[in-house]
Parts: C-alpha cells; structure tokens; sequence
C-alpha cells in the first residue's frame, strides 16, 4: 500500500446508462483506489462489474459524474497516455496470435528496442515457462498463454494494471504463481492493481480492498475481513443455499484435499475443512448437483461436467490431475451409477502414490461392499470401494473426519 496518500482511481457520483436501457448500469458511486494497493471488484453477473473496468480503462467515455486517474478525468486522457501508465489483462486469452512467446513479449513496449532480452528471459523463469520462449502463442494451452500475457503486461512497468477474471483457465498451482508473481511485483515497485475476481479465496488473501457490486451500486467497499463474511454476502451470492454461509481464507491454505462426492454428501466435509483452512477442490460434479450448487456459492474449486451426462475423458484426467496435486482425498458417500463411477476409478490412478493420503466414509458394509444401498452399478463399483477401503481411513461423520485430518 503507498504510505504517500496519492490516490490511483477516484470516482464521485459516477453513473452510466446505455442507450435505450431502463436504469443506470452504475448508480452514483464513489470511490478510491490508493496508489500501490491490490482491489478486488466482486459481485454476480450484471452487476456492473464490466461496466466499472471499462470506464476505469477509459473506453468507455460516456459517462456521468467523476472518473480519475491519478488526479485526470479519465475522459480527458488519450489512448497514448493511458496506455503509457496502465496495462491490463482481459477474460480471454490471446488466440490466434501467429508469434513466439519471445517475440510476443517483445512488443511489450510500443519501441521493441526498450524491451531487453534479459528482462524477457527474467520473467518467462520467474512464471516457470521459460520452455515457451520459442514457442507459438496460438498453440500454447490456456493457462500457459494467460501466464505470457502477464509477463507483457509486467514488461511494460506499469503503475496500475487492470485484471478481468485472470485466473479462469488456470489450474491451481499457477493461479498461486500468477498472484505470487503479482505480489513480489508490488512489493520491488509501487504498482496499483485492480482485478475483477470471482475466487472469493483469492480476493481474501491477496487483496488490501475489496469492493462489492452489486446492481450498479457498491454495497460495501473495504479491508477483505469487512466485505468477506456471510453477513455481507449473504444476500447476494447465497440466497437460498443450505446456509453453510461464506467460506473464505484470511490467511495462507493448509494443505490441499480433494473431495470426490454428490448429491449433498459433500457439503458439512467441504465446509469442516474449509474452517480448518484447508485448500479444498472437489470433482467430478454434474452441472445442477446439488454438491455442485453448493461449491459454487461457495467458491470452491471443482471440475465440472455437463448435466446428466457420464464423465467423460477429458474432465476424468482434470480430476485426477486436481488428485494428484493434493495431500489427500476424501470420498463421500454418495449415489454411484454408471455415468460417476469413473469418480472412482482414481485409486488405480495414483497407485504407489502413497504420500496421498485417503479418507473414505463408513458408509460400506463389513465386505466392503457399495455405500447402504446407494449403488447403482449392478456391483461394477464393488472393487474400487474394497481398494479404496483398504488403504483409506474410514471416518463417520465430518467430526470424525476432522480428527483423522487434522494430523495432515
């Protein structure tokens, strides 16, 4: 945070309405952004989220009241001066970008000649894809192609830079790199960051603000604690979920569990290791499950499968890849059939592994047979419930699953 009292972004009264629409899509707001701090704007969709970033970007002009920019209206900039001071990272990632990683970062700055090669060889290690330096743009994944556009935007030194959902198609541990990344930045130079974020995990444990939109309007704007609560929340992102509230870290994740579970057996596991502030991801759920419904009020990181369709190949090798990420696994009990049973096929994935710990639900009989009737598999599911079994600590309720956990 800058100690020099200098604000970044400032807004009195701003308000802005598209052309035949019924109400303001921002409302009167007022606002600042201290020079050198990181701000999360949340809040759902039509919230006024876009709206907000695009005027902040100064491409959208037409607005009403205040906007600055380090204390000029933002629509009395040019595109030159803007982009002289501020970078930004849009939702998608660059496609169809017919360059090398290497020439990519080049054009950085408006001459190639003020973007060195040591400064490009620098940043490619510190995101560890230095591998990509010969690479095309266009061929790399999405995640590695987000990565590279961060390191443009940091080659070009900016005083703010402006981040719309950055980490979408990242998996975990780059979304850690990327932030990590970000906050060694800040802490080497003075650099305002402001970010639309939907991982409410993230804005709680990388933010200095948080500002929450909702309606065009900014229902409450300050210290991640202030904003982050269910009081706060409630009303906006969990209305008519189970109540299990808003689970956010303040502080750095213990380990990472993943929970495999459905049709609500995983909701008390997934909010007790939450309120152990342990990283949790969760898969392979159908779209409307209603373990689904609850991790993603609860910003809680899963893999996602289209609704009422088996699990296909793609999302199996997501979900073990999420596995083997993790220190351990819990299993639920939960309905199996044949379209999740390659849920459980992960305990042949992860074999001599034996640094994954697993937890496993006494829900099986004394064969180690299928959960208390809740298999649909005509018996297919029987084997990897006895390998599972076999090397898993059995807990009973997520009481006791906090005990056997607690030693990770």
């Amino acid at each position: 945070m800058d100690k020099t009292g200098i604000t970044a972004f400032g807004a009195r009264n701003l308000s802005c309405r598209f052309e035949d629409a019924a109400a303001d899509v921002l409302g009167g707001i007022d606002f600042d952004i201290a020079a050198g701090s990181f701000v999360s704007i949340i809040g759902p969709n039509g919230a006024g989220k876009s709206t907000l970033m695009d005027i902040l970007l100064g491409y959208n002009k037409s607005y009403g009241g205040s906007a600055e920019f380090f204390g000029k209206q933002i629509r009395d900039c040019g595109a030159a001066e803007l982009a002289a001071k501020r970078a930004y990272i849009p939702q998608q990632s660059e496609e169809g970008l017919r360059l090398t990683a290497y020439e990519y970062l080049k054009l950085a700055n408006a001459d190639p000649r003020n973007t060195k090669d040591e400064d490009i060889s620098e940043i490619l290690d510190k995101f560890n894809i230095a591998y990509l330096k010969d690479q095309n743009i266009s061929l790399m994944s999405g995640g590695e192609s987000r990565l590279a556009q961060l390191a443009f935007a940091l080659l070009r030194k900016p005083e703010a830079l402006l981040l719309d959902e950055p980490v979408s198609y990242l998996d975990y541990k780059n979304q850690q790199i990327f932030f990590d990344t970000l906050k060694k930045e800040r802490g080497r130079r003075p650099m305002t960051v402001v970010s639309i974020l939907h991982d409410l995990n993230l804005a709680a444990y990388y933010s200095d603000a948080v500002m929450l939109v909702n309606e065009g309007r900014i229902l409450k704007y300050g210290p991640p604690t202030e904003v982050l609560n269910y009081k706060t929340l409630g009303s906006v992102f969990f209305g008519g979920v189970s109540g299990a509230g808003a689970h956010v870290h303040t502080k750095e994740p213990r380990a990472r569990v993943h929970v495999i579970c459905g049709g609500g057996s995983g909701e008390k596991i997934i909010s007790k290791l939450i309120s152990m502030n342990f990283s949790v991801s969760c898969g392979v759920l159908n779209a409307g499950d209603s373990d689904w419904r609850f991790c993603r009020a609860n910003s809680v990181e899963m893999i996602e499968e289209e609704p009422y369709r088996p699990i296909g190949e793609q999302n199996y090798a997501r979900n073990i890849e999420a596995i083997k990420k993790s220190r351990a696994v819990v299993v639920c009990e939960f309905p199996l059939g044949s379209g999740n049973l390659a849920n459980l096929r992960f305990i042949d994935e992860i074999g001599g592994m034996n640094d994954i710990r697993i937890f496993c639900a006494e829900g099986g009989g004394t064969d180690g047979g299928a959960c208390r009737g809740l298999d649909f598999t005509g018996g297919a599911a029987d084997g990897y419930i006895k390998k599972i079994r076999a090397r898993a600590s059995l807990f009973g309720s997520a009481e006791d699953l906090e005990k056997l956990i607690d030693t990770l």
